[in-house]
């Protein structure tokens, strides 16, 4: 019964950091920062711009590539 309590509580400690990991890695911020906090004005706004400027560049890139 001990053994079977500990696999159990390292699958949940496991899928818990798991989660925390995921997050983080899919909002590509380091991966121990608060997985709950939205990120500010400042960041959602170089991003977009990040985002924006790269569909841009390709845009024009496929346009004079025709």
């Amino acid at each position: 019964m001990k053994t079977f309590n500990g696999i159990i509580m390292g699958l949940l400690i496991g899928m818990g950091l798991g989660l925390w990991f995921g997050v983080n890695i899919g909002r590509e911020v380091d991966i121990f920062s608060n997985p709950f906090v939205e990120p500010d004005l400042g960041d959602r706004i170089s991003n977009k711009a990040s985002e924006l400027y790269e569909e841009g560049r390709k845009t024009i890139d496929k346009e004079l590539n025709q």
